[in-house]
């Protein structure tokens, strides 16, 4: 069974950056559709929630002299988070998303979502304001400057939802996007399947904005081991990079890596939640077994590598575990931080586990997990973007996966979201009308479907354990002691055996017993594809080149790289 929609602009994917997108395009005059693999309310990674919003605001950062050129060198290379990132920032992207999120905070204020308050608290920045104005909670995380918001984010999508639907924005919920259609090179619409009815569709659209988050959940094994039990939602599988990238468009690729220091993200075998990080502010402190502060807190603007040293010391000592310790707090510090993980997606779910088993942080130390250093990460595909949001496929828009521009957070997927819309809008309105290619539609619904006809063949969860299996071959390779240079045969070797595994991979026949089984073979095809390409990409040294985008593309099927420069409109005060 086949349903056919015709729009002008289609969102695929309905989490922050694709409401925005919605929004937006809607506001501009288009007609607009969402295909959303979950339900808009609560999908994406702020499905559960957000309590940290980073901003700039005219009115009070420039009287402290941080200006938005400030923000963006910060988060580029000078801040405690830019030292993470090299320069590896997109930031002309980041000046715009930097410039943007004053309007954005004040279009969700509209829109129901409660950022300023009655009272403000001592650790919250005492800026300057009317008398008489409710005022914004800012405190400090990782920037050099206080500009992060706390606010009530727990029903951040429900307010996105219901604007959505009071401008007549059409929600396709529980249908997951299968493929983009092209027509001379143009993209005029894509393809998905619903979840629960496996009723295949068919949109037809002037403009396609991607919008499916960025985290290629099941590529790699998690650190839990268990694919639904980690921070990122599981269900963000590379669906659109995936997309994307059959369809001719380009993507920035950068290599697996390691981890240089020691460091904490989680509680104990708990890994759905980042409850350890700001959102503990400013009632927690990292301690060891005997008591000593390693941290004071993760999100004061203090060297948090350098205090990492630390934690290696006393692990070298054998004083751990390390734990989260909030009991030298005061009742409104703890009460102010329970607000925060009351808001915070998945942080709500580890009160609710404390009031069933007894706990409260006021009298109890709770076990951290330590990641290792050294620890081998996955590394990132997404789309590549102008400052129109606006990918190398006329018709093609995206807002997120795309190269990193700012935090990977709220502002970036909310600014990001709503510039595209616009800019989809604005060419849709223009566009002449193209038509579907129906060989192509009807090739595309029989791939998607193979699955349910199949006479045989493997579970899904056999083909993905498999596929992690190989990925993990692939880190070691390109992060392990013999990178894959000029003169390093194995790794060269080894990485061009896990190619062949993967295509032999997706050879392989899955099978489905019914249409939530076919989604889960489609998410695990679309992840084979993007483990081809960020593999086939290691093998170019190139790749490794520090200060450039490392671009690739499919051409008749085959993989084709090129690198550009990133540019630095503003370069680090530190120098190189």
């Amino acid at each position: 069974m086949v349903r056919t929609i015709t729009t002008d602009v289609l969102v695929i994917g309905g989490g922050l950056g694709g409401c925005m997108a919605a929004i937006n395009a809607a506001d501009h005059g288009a007609r607009v559709a969402i295909m959303e693999k979950s339900h808009t309310e609560r999908s994406g990674a702020a499905g559960t929630g957000n309590d940290h919003f980073w901003f700039w605001d005219p009115e009070i950062h420039p009287r402290r002299g941080w200006t938005i050129p400030d923000m963006v060198r910060d988060i580029s290379f000078d801040g405690e988070y830019g030292k993470t990132k090299g320069g590896l920032m997109d930031q002309e992207l980041l000046e715009i998303v930097a410039a943007g999120t004053k309007e954005a905070v004040d279009n969700l204020e509209s829109w129901g979502v409660q950022f300023r308050y009655d009272e403000i608290y001592p650790w919250n920045l005492q800026y300057d304001a009317p008398e008489g104005e409710k005022r914004y909670r800012i405190v400090p995380q990782f920037q050099s400057e206080w500009d992060t918001l706390n606010y009530d984010g727990r029903d951040i999508k429900k307010r996105l939802t219901e604007q959505c639907l009071k401008r007549g924005v059409e929600i396709y919920n529980r249908v997951s996007g299968t493929g983009l259609l092209t027509k001379d090179g143009t993209v005029v619409g894509a393809t998905g399947v619903h979840m629960r009815t496996g009723e295949f569709h068919v949109f037809k659209a002037e403009a396609v904005i991607i919008a499916t988050g960025m985290d290629q959940m099941r590529l790699f094994r998690t650190q839990s081991g268990d694919w639904f039990n980690s921070q990122s939602p599981p269900y963000i599988t590379g669906d659109g990079e995936a997309m994307a990238l059959r369809a001719g468009a380009e993507v920035f690729i950068i290599p697996a890596g390691k981890t240089g220091n020691a460091g904490f993200q989680y509680f104990r075998n708990l890994s759905r939640s980042s409850g350890t990080a700001t959102t503990c502010y400013p009632a927690g402190r990292f301690v060891n077994s005997e008591g000593e502060v390693m941290i004071r807190h993760p999100a004061v603007r203090e060297p948090l590598r350098k205090r990492r040293e630390n934690v290696e010391q006393s692990i070298r000592e054998g004083k751990t575990p390390f734990y989260l310790d909030w009991t030298d707090a005061t009742e409104e510090e703890i009460s102010y931080a329970e607000w925060s993980y009351g808001n915070e997606g998945l942080c709500w779910i580890i009160l609710e586990m404390m009031k069933d088993l007894g706990l409260d942080f006021r009298r109890d130390a709770f076990e951290l997990e330590l990641e290792p250093a050294g620890m081998f990460t996955g590394g990132f595909l997404a789309l590549f973007i102008d400052t129109d949001c606006a990918t190398n496929l006329p018709g093609l828009y995206a807002c997120s996966p795309v190269q990193f521009a700012g935090e990977v957070a709220a502002p970036t997927y909310v600014v990001l979201g709503w510039r595209s819309g616009e800019k989809a809008a604005e060419y849709a309105l223009k566009a002449e009308g193209a038509s579907l290619d129906e060989v192509q539609v009807e090739s595309e619904e029989r791939r998607v479907t193979a699955p349910l006809t199949a006479d045989g063949g493997h579970p899904w969860q056999e083909v993905n354990k498999e596929l992690n299996n190989i990925m993990e071959e692939y880190k070691g390779y390109v992060a392990g002691w013999s990178l894959p240079g000029e003169e390093a045969e194995v790794s060269r070797s080894g990485l061009r055996n896990s190619i062949t595994q993967l295509e032999e991979l997706k050879q392989a026949e899955m099978v489905a017993g019914d249409s939530h089984e076919l989604v889960r073979c489609n998410e695990v095809t679309n992840l084979i594809d993007i483990g081809i390409m960020m593999v086939t990409a290691a093998l170019k040294p190139d790749q490794f080149e520090r200060g450039f985008w490392f671009l690739g593309k499919l051409v008749d099927g085959e993989p084709e790289f090129r690198k550009t420069p990133i540019v630095v409109k503003y370069p680090s005060k530190e120098g190189p």
